[in-house]
């Protein structure tokens, strides 16, 4: 197999005097292959990333040594825009995420791990607006931009000030929600209005003439200003892609100047687009694969990408004769830059895409172990998503990291510290409860779980009220509470004492659990754990 060649650039020789007194590199030097192979892992300690930052997560020295442990040399955290910055207009910050951030590059510089950022992410729980306005503003919207841009200015600084700062990646999927809606715009005054707002017009007009159009959309236009953001089933999808594109790396472009060397997570799988005959094609996404001034792409890659996808179950053999193909797509058109796999996903139980292609449940360790030569070949790094199996866990401050902030207490019941952690109190007649709101629309599993730590000096008998659903549970001593709950219909959890004053905390209420194999929830190994301790020593260390 051909070994692709990446580009050594001056940002690589620059640093290179900072790795060889640190021991830490950065992304560039990964790139130009002087610091060894990257392997990453996202790290979100015992909860997961929505609300990993407004959490305690106590044992985060620990999680991050056994990271080490396991073969790693970097993690990966996804950093949500709004909770960092919950203020566009004016600006402003919070401030218990961003002492969280220097909390973990110091714990992860203290176990030699590299630190690389998603940077931007779309979810979490902070406010109640709808967070999808904020990024769908970045099109139209200057002071939305210049907060954006601040905000990951300050990022920039604020990692980069630590030693194991390796880089960091914007990506595709944390923009995306404008191209879904906007397909159902439909063809009437909003359409062209929001067309014209986005500069989805103009950028049409200064590429395309009405004729031109005109056979894409399958209508006549007697100007520019009649154009519509096209549907989903119209060819004319295709411009509409090409557009959002250069809106990605315009915005990657001006990023870039607050955060040197920032990459993106390009888009590898295609998107099908109905040509004039009522065929389908896939559009590729080639033309954001270079990521600007960045010395290096980024991908998601997995299993399903290449194949047919009709509940097909595959062998390692037909899983790695696939990859060298796909990330060759990218390599084509990277003018020859190193390559970051952020997502590596060998296996997946998202709920919807059950018709996907997986591995065969035997053959993902051979797959682990086959895959490595590849991987050595055309990228740079890896990254996994789920090194920890997780809950989609609905509550915001489910550790009371922050106090009482989203809690209501009824009684005497309070937050108080407790061996070093943050934890709720609650005597005989007290209760805690948290409105779950919207949250609960995201429901991807049909039941509804509560998991919680509580502790108890004498006899206890607490209440768990789930939406309309309750259950009780006898506590003497320490242990922790797993409740299975029939529906997972519910807009709040309390959770009520009678009896011997009790301490509550590290409470999870979840319809699902994402599972990545190599770790279980409570922190068991996974059946893939060894062998992707295996694959981490095949690629070597820096």
């Amino acid at each position: 197999m051909k070994r692709f060649k990446v580009r050594v650039i001056a940002a690589a020789l620059a640093l290179s005097a900072f790795a060889f007194t640190t021991g830490f590199a950065r992304a560039s030097e990964y790139a130009a292959g002087t610091a060894g192979y990257l392997k990453s892992a996202t790290y979100y300690s015992d909860d997961w990333v929505i609300n990993f930052w407004n959490s305690e997560s106590k044992n985060m020295d620990a999680e991050l040594a056994q990271i080490a442990e396991d073969g790693f040399n970097s993690i990966i955290l996804v950093i949500p825009w709004r909770e960092f910055q919950p203020g566009t207009n004016p600006i402003a910050y919070n401030t218990y995420p961003w002492d969280k951030l220097d909390r973990v590059m110091k714990a992860a510089a203290a176990q030699n791990l590299s630190v690389m950022l998603r940077v931007g992410y779309t979810w979490d729980y902070y406010g109640r607006d709808n967070v999808l306005n904020r990024f769908q503003a970045l099109l139209y919207d200057e002071d939305m931009r210049l907060a954006w841009l601040d905000y990951v200015k300050r990022l920039y600084e604020r990692t980069s000030a630590h030693e194991n700062f390796c880089g960091g990646f914007i990506t595709w999927e944390d923009f995306w929600n404008f191209t879904e809606s906007a397909a159902n715009f439909g063809k009437g005054a909003y359409s062209r209005e929001m067309a014209a707002k986005v500069g989805y017009t103009d950028y049409l007009r200064e590429r395309y003439s009405l004729e031109e159009l005109g056979k894409l959309y399958r209508t006549r236009f007697s100007s520019y200003d009649a154009l519509y953001l096209p549907e989903g089933n119209s060819p004319a999808r295709a411009v509409f892609y090409e557009f959002y594109n250069h809106f990605l790396n315009q915005l990657l472009a001006e990023s870039q100047e607050v955060f040197p060397d920032l990459s993106m997570e390009v888009r590898l799988d295609g998107d099908p687009v109905t040509q004039a005959d009522g065929s389908v094609r896939g559009y590729m996404h080639s033309d954001t694969f270079a990521c600007e001034n960045a010395s290096y792409s980024s991908t998601m890659y997995s299993i399903p990408m290449g194949q047919a996808n009709q509940y097909e179950r595959i062998t390692a053999a037909q899983a790695v004769d696939m990859a060298p193909w796909m990330l060759g797509n990218i390599h084509n058109y990277n003018n020859g830059k190193g390559l970051y796999i952020d997502q590596f996903l060998f296996t997946d139980n998202t709920v919807g895409f059950e018709h996907n292609a997986q591995l065969l449940d035997e053959e993902k360790p051979v797959y682990l172990e086959a895959i490595v030569p590849v991987l050595k070949n055309m990228s740079m790094g890896y990254g996994i998503w789920t090194y920890r199996d997780y809950g989609d866990n609905k509550l915001y401050n489910a550790q009371f990291a922050l106090g009482d902030k989203e809690w209501t207490f009824t009684g005497s019941g309070r937050v108080e510290e407790r061996g070093g952690s943050m934890a709720a109190v609650l005597p005989s007649g007290a209760s805690v409860s948290q409105k779950i709101g919207s949250r609960s629309s995201g429901n991807a599993g049909s039941k509804g779980y509560v998991r919680f730590k509580v502790s108890s000096e004498g006899n206890s008998d607490v209440t768990v009220r789930l939406g309309n659903m309750s259950k009780s549970v006898n506590v003497t001593g320490e242990r922790t509470v797993d409740l299975e709950f029939t529906a997972p219909s519910f807009s709040a959890l309390t959770i009520e004492n009678r009896g011997a004053e009790v301490w509550v905390d590290d409470i999870s209420v979840y319809t699902f659990v994402t599972r990545g194999e190599v770790y279980e929830m409570d922190g068991e190994p996974g059946p893939c754990l060894e062998a992707v301790r295996q694959m981490n020593q095949a690629l070597g260390t820096p």
